[in-house]
């Protein structure tokens, strides 16, 4: 796969992530973790909590690989998992933070790549590198996991250390109604101009929004990433109140405005609108196929809209999964590292990939006759698409900086654009406002 990666690659805790994980002033607070002893065996049966946000299928599959795990290589090492539901992302983050603060944190997290970098701070992330390549417990194979995948693990400081291991990855697609554009002569659009054109049509049809966007930071960032243009760098600086953020923002708002472009809004995400046949393409993570069915009509996806065809450029996101070795043993990290290791197994990968929508870690999982059944079978070409898309696929900046995180300015970055979208703020006069007043 070849990956842009954008990571910020600066020196470990800041003085403001250190206050809000308790880290400095006096009294009994917490002092950061110091090297942890490699151990390759556990003498006493240890149990490790692992804290994620799955539900649903994604639930169903992580509970029988947690049994797996249980029954087979904790079974013989004597460890054991308890796998816990902590909420959202954002609710997840909220108690991991919390039980670190408390001095109580679990051994295991479930995290974007933004969250991980903020947990990064508090100094209990552990660096991985010493039991991924040991001679004894290493993963002997984990070049075959894909290569913009490991340059993600181990692109959170410029030190290079390795902090996580791949997980949940997915990227985002254009799911359409197949059906529909089969009955009515229409071609799945492939740049944003096509994309205009089409969903006009289809109001023009139907009356109904031709296209729902999903996640709004996405959208805008993926688009300044297709035009060359920016949105943050390494550094943490806020770039993106340039003519390319207007432009994209201004051809969503009016296409909002006259009725053919849609956002997810208060339905969260517009699988539900699509599925009850209230829009009829929408731009949404490949994560979701499993919230999708073909009751009603038949439905495909294919990439993004492009601002250049010839150079396409989509987004990489999804969950990592790292230790926090906040008072653990030598013994417990090691019993840690032992299921992670195990969750991007060539076995294991296979499963999860095959049941949800998160895509392979691994080439060697894509490559096999298992997986290349699967897609035959499947319909929709999600995870097929999928991983062509990642192959030109590009993760934001992430930073911190002494006042915000890159994953702080995302959140405002989509307050920012449902405030211009939806309660009619002035896009200029928005852009200016966040990129140099509301985020310092």
């Amino acid at each position: 796969m070849k990956f842009t990666s954008l990571f910020k690659k600066a020196g470990f805790a800041t003085m403001a992530l250190a206050a809000t994980f308790g880290l400095v002033g006096c009294g009994n607070q917490t002092e950061t973790q110091g090297e942890i002893e490699v151990v390759t065996s556990i003498s006493e049966p240890v149990e490790i909590e692992f804290w994620h946000n799955l539900t649903g299928a994604f639930s169903d599959s992580m509970a029988e690989i947690v049994e797996n795990f249980n029954s087979t290589i904790g079974a013989e090492k004597g460890i054991h998992v308890n796998a816990t539901y902590q909420g959202s992302y954002d609710d997840l983050k909220a108690k991991i933070t919390a039980s670190i603060k408390a001095n109580n944190s679990p051994n295991v997290v479930q995290g974007t790549v933004n969250n991980i970098m903020e947990l990064a701070q508090s100094g209990f992330i552990q660096e991985l590198d010493p039991y991924i390549y040991h001679d004894e417990i290493g993963i002997k194979d984990y070049e075959d996991v894909y290569q913009g995948y490991r340059d993600e693990m181990s692109s959170y400081f410029e030190t290079g250390e390795t902090l996580s291991l791949p997980f949940a990855k997915s990227t985002d697609l254009l799911f359409y109604n197949k059906t529909f554009f089969e009955e009515n002569n229409l071609t799945p659009p492939t740049t944003w101009e096509e994309t205009v054109e089409v969903s006009k049509k289809i109001y023009e049809l139907t009356g109904k929004p031709g296209l729902s966007i999903d996640n709004l930071p996405n959208y805008l960032i993926t688009y300044l990433f297709q035009a060359g243009a920016e949105y943050t760098n390494q550094s943490g600086e806020l770039l993106f109140n340039n003519e390319t953020s207007l432009k994209a923002i201004e051809m969503l708002k009016t296409g909002m405005e006259e009725g053919y472009f849609r956002i997810a809004g208060e339905d969260k995400y517009s699988s539900g609108p699509f599925l009850a046949e209230n829009v009829y393409m929408y731009i949404g993570t490949t994560a979701g196929e499993g919230f999708l069915n073909r009751d009603n009509f038949d439905w495909d996806t294919t990439f993004v809209p492009q601002v250049d065809v010839e150079n396409p450029v989509g987004i990489q996101q999804g969950a990592n999964i790292a230790i926090l070795n906040q008072g653990a043993t030598p013994e417990e990290v090691y019993a840690s590292y032992e299921f992670i290791k195990y969750m991007i197994s060539t076995e294991t990968n296979t499963k999860w990939s095959m049941d949800t929508g998160y895509l392979p870690v691994r080439e060697s999982v894509f490559n096999s006759d298992e997986y290349q059944e699967y897609l035959a079978n499947s319909q929709g070409n999600v995870k097929l698409n999928g991983v062509k898309a990642v192959e030109n696929g590009f993760i934001e900046a992430i930073f911190q900086t002494d006042s915000y995180s890159s994953a702080m300015v995302r959140n405002e970055v989509g307050t920012m654009l449902e405030s211009i979208l939806l309660d009619g703020q002035d896009p200029v006069e928005m852009l200016d406002y966040y990129a140099n007043t509301r985020i310092k």
